[in-house]
């Protein structure tokens, strides 16, 4: 499919959505292992627009060393005089950000690593260390200290950031990343659980309601979609974050899509790096789109009248072999190719089961999943 046609698929379902409702997505992916050579654990951190990959590895000393892996190539990097060192960001010009340790009470620094020079970060509050997570392309630093505070680096300046909690409780704000927009996601120990978010300039939305189990949002790219984990064991990608469906107070919660293991990094073109964190798993992981499917129809869990109309579009590596549109389980309509319109009959009644599904020549699938409630 030439990218003028994809273009103008996508600008017609942009449209189509403003008419329509929602637009979701879903992306299938295929899965392979990042592995520092020789090391006992790898652990991928971050990914750039350009596919490089960063993070850290455990030697057969179990020392710890930072990485930058870029066109199948490893290179080990270890800030200088340093007992430890922690690649934990990269941006779209290849400046390095991250942390090292060095023997002493304040143990913990931040760096930049940029045209061949590192330079040492230490917010002035610190008592414990001082981490930087993430730099986005303009070179605003975000990052943690004392594992207590957020904070935002830019033109030499440090702002602190607290995300909000409940009155009475005690929290604790880790910033994990930076998008080209300047959105910055994290988490914030609240009421005893870890609660993700992102925010950008004064609006800033939650990933799970109060009290849900542990959450982080430990990446975003340039697309307004994010990465995170639940509890470090399962994880999820959510596309286009400021388009959900559940509400807290007016703000929604985004549709999760669930991922191998906990990733820490997306970036423009999907891709998604992180980590099993599972003790036969050694190695990290890099996950890349097959095939992504969007479709525009009604609002999940909403009320509706019957007929309704679907549009639907996917592309990946493979050629498309068709689009299908389930109703409880049974197949009711389909198009042969990348696109499909339909305006189709639904049954009448609650928690009926609408599925739009992609299928390549490979026999790869994507699927959005609706429940619908049928007048």
């Amino acid at each position: 499919m030439s990218n003028n046609l994809v273009s103008s698929i996508i600008i017609l379902l942009v449209l189509a959505s403003s008419l329509m409702g929602q637009t979701y997505t879903s992306v299938a992916y295929k899965y392979a292992n990042v592995r520092f050579p020789g090391a006992m654990l790898t652990i991928a951190n971050g990914i750039n627009n350009g596919d490089v990959i960063v993070g850290s590895f455990f030697d057969s000393n179990s020392s710890v060393h930072g990485f930058v892996y870029r066109k199948g190539k490893y290179v080990q990097v270890d800030y200088p005089g340093s007992t430890e060192t922690e690649i934990l960001g990269i941006n779209d010009n290849g400046a390095l950000v991250g942390t090292y340790q060095v023997p002493g009470p304040l143990n913990f620094h931040g760096f930049l690593w940029q045209d061949g020079n590192f330079t040492n970060i230490d917010e002035p509050q610190a008592q414990f260390g001082t981490k930087v997570f993430g730099i986005n392309k303009a070179g605003t630093m975000v990052g943690s200290l004392d594992d207590t505070h957020g904070f935002i680096l830019k033109d030499d300046s440090f702002t602190i950031f607290d995300a909000p909690s409940p009155s009475g409780t005690q929290a604790s704000t880790q910033l994990n990343g930076i998008s080209n927009l300047g959105w910055v996601s994290g988490q914030v120990l609240s009421g005893g659980s870890w609660r993700g978010f992102w925010f950008k300039g004064g609006d800033l939305d939650f990933l799970e309601k109060q009290g849900a189990s542990d959450n982080q949002v430990t990446g975003m790219n340039g697309r307004g979609d994010i990465v995170g984990c639940h509890d470090a064991m399962s994880g999820f990608v959510s596309f286009r974050v400021e388009t959900g469906e559940a509400h807290e107070n007016g703000e929604a919660f985004p549709r999760q899509q669930n991922l191998a293991s906990c990733p820490s990094g997306i970036n423009y073109a999907r891709v998604v790096v992180g980590n099993y964190f599972r003790i036969n798993q050694p190695a990290a992981f890099i996950a890349v789109p097959q095939l992504t499917l969007n479709v525009v129809g009604p609002r999940d869990h909403s009320v509706v009248s019957t007929p309704l109309q679907f549009l639907a579009s996917a592309s990946g590596i493979n050629p498309l072999q068709e689009i299908q549109l389930w109703v409880n389980s049974k197949k009711v309509s389909f198009a042969k190719g990348a696109t499909l319109n339909r305006k189709v009959a639904l049954p009448a009644g609650a928690n009926e089961r609408v599925v739009v599904q992609a299928i390549d020549s490979k026999g790869t699938k994507a699927k959005v999943v609706l429940v619908l409630t049928v007048q």
